[in-house]
């Protein structure tokens, strides 16, 4: 008996090869596959805007032609460069850009390249720690059935290179047995992680020095020398970048400022929620994780819920959004929690089922693959198999607003022709793809009296001087056609010269509760599609 159970052992430890291959061919394919099928979403550009003018400048010079990124009237801005923006994810887009020009796919490879190396590092791992086959099998299914992770690292922004480096520095910290070697390339981990997204190194640092606190001491102490030595090479990492890129610099601090205690307790209490819907967890699952870890006085259950506290809190505690214009949580600070999560469900599968190779895969996949244990895609009827939905969407690309506006601005528009988008953050897609044109008052008139912005020309500034064109997205249209007939008095008059057949909102952003899987049809034509409007007369010129 003794003899057929090692062999049916060893022929289950033989797919080990097969499985990795297979975890990595799909990996692939889900981070690669069309991955400049959309345009960029405004986030993804502003990032790619300034990488740009790391191409220039070397700096992350927002400043390109005629035109310039100025965010919210320029919250994020001093001296013309984006001073509170980590620059890390600016300089990995650069190369790729200047290599192969200004396609969303440039923008997206070196993220999409970190990505994979996420999962080739889990391969090499699984490997190296001869894990069971059946493990292996486990986590390669919660990663792959896990849409948000793989849309999130395909994004040009900071997600991927946040994410990677903190599991990078999370094994690290738990690998047994400190010197100065590993002391060193930790302090160089959390410089970079720092230079990516201030927010999530220090929600970082956080767990690691609250677990090192109440657990890490006792199993894996640090001498002092060395702890000493991370700590001091870290923070005069932080400070020779937050010399440069510091957001306290510029508006952008006094807007963190403005942010209430209410609103950072309510922004915790939505981020659970939030990340249920968005499917960085299993909900149900980590309910039950929370009951196995006490029935089973497991210590990594433990750990791995507290520190999904601790980051949680200390990114609602430094989070400057203000949750009170907005019915989601910006769960974008979280991602790097997604892997806490696939590791907690995990493991609560192993502790329930790990005996049972066959049942424990087919839990496996009801859980990963399917909506059985969401409670709002359960009450929503919605996104039965949602990696289904992903793969489809994948071979099959929705429609989107930006590509068709950006055509017909490169068709119709002259070289430095003058737009007013709305809402503002679409304006900066269409910087990205179609710069023959201006885009218009990102300013307010009385900023042209401060220092950075006073030899800026005057169609950056409301009211100055009129835009050719005004490319309204969506409802905003009313107030637009109410202004109209408002500047008819003083001898301004537009007139609509194009209706764009395009649902107008962006629903390929990777946020899962503001994300489509399908085309958006039925609109409303009147309201929900894109507007053009063209100036025929004004004495303001």
């Amino acid at each position: 008996m003794n003899s057929m159970n090692q062999a049916k052992k060893q022929n289950f430890n033989s797919l080990y090869p097969i499985i990795l291959f297979c975890f990595l061919a799909v990996s692939a394919f889900l981070l690669f596959w069309n991955l400049g099928g959309y345009s960029l979403w405004d986030d993804e550009s502003m990032i790619s805007l300034a990488a740009q003018g790391v191409l220039q400048s070397g700096d992350t010079s927002v400043v390109h032609g005629q035109n310039i990124v100025a965010f919210r009237e320029g919250i994020l801005l001093k001296d013309l460069h984006d001073r509170s923006t980590p620059p890390l994810s600016a300089y990995l887009a650069a190369l790729p850009i200047g290599l192969l020009g200004t396609s969303s796919f440039a923008a997206r490879l070196p993220f999409a390249v970190i990505g994979f190396a996420l999962m080739i590092g889990f391969a090499f791992c699984a490997w190296k720690d001869r894990l069971r086959s059946s493990t292996i099998l486990v986590i390669a299914i919660a990663i792959l059935g896990n849409v948000s992770l793989m849309l999130f690292l395909r994004q040009a922004r900071y997600y991927a290179p946040t994410v990677l480096l903190s599991v990078i520095i999370s094994y690290l910290y738990l690998k047994p047995c400190w010197d100065r070697r590993k002391a060193i390339w930790m302090s160089a981990l959390l410089v970079l992680l720092f230079c990516a997204s201030y927010l999530n190194c220090v929600a970082l640092i956080s767990c690691l020095v609250v677990d090192y606190l109440f657990r890490g001491r006792r199993e894996n102490p640090i001498r002092t020398g060395l702890l000493w030595k991370v700590m001091g090479l870290s923070f005069l990492g932080f400070l020779v970048i937050a010399m440069i890129w510091n957001p306290f610099s510029c508006k952008y601090g006094s807007y963190v400022h403005s942010v209430t205690l209410w609103e950072r307790y309510r922004f915790f209490l939505l981020s659970f929620r939030d990340m249920d819907a968005a499917r960085f967890m299993v909900g149900g699952l980590m309910l039950v994780s929370v009951i196995v870890a006490a029935l089973k006085r497991d210590t990594w259950l433990w750990r791995g819920l507290i520190a999904v506290v601790v980051y949680t809190f200390t990114i609602s505690l430094l989070s400057p959004q203000v949750t009170t214009v907005s019915l989601f949580a910006d769960i974008r600070y979280l991602v790097p929690l997604i892997p806490v999560f696939i590791a907690l469900d995990v493991r609560t599968l192993l502790l329930l089922f790990g005996r049972r190779r066959v049942l424990l895969v087919i839990v496996a996949f009801l859980c990963f693959w399917t909506n059985l244990l969401y409670a709002p895609s359960l009450i929503k009827k919605e996104h039965r198999f949602l990696t289904l939905d992903y793969l489809r969407e994948l071979l099959h690309p929705i429609q989107e607003p930006y590509r068709p506006v950006a055509d017909w601005i490169n068709a119709h528009l002259s070289e430095g022709n003058t737009i007013w988008v709305l809402p503002d953050y679409m304006a900066y897609p269409l910087m990205y793809h179609a710069p023959k044109a201006v885009y218009a008052w990102q300013l307010n008139e009385g900023q042209r009296s401060e220092r950075q912005f006073n030899k800026l020309p005057p169609i950056h500034f409301k009211g100055l001087e009129m835009p050719d064109y005004i490319i309204v997205f969506g409802p905003q249209v009313k107030q637009i056609l109410q202004m109209i007939e408002e500047y008819k008095a003083k001898g301004v008059q537009y007139k609509e010269v194009d209706v764009i057949d395009a649902y107008w909102r962006d629903v390929f952003r990777p946020e899962l509760f503001w994300r489509s899987f399908r085309t958006i049809e039925g609109y409303d034509l009147e309201t929900d599609a894109v507007y053009v409007f063209k100036l025929i007369a004004s004495p303001i010129r």
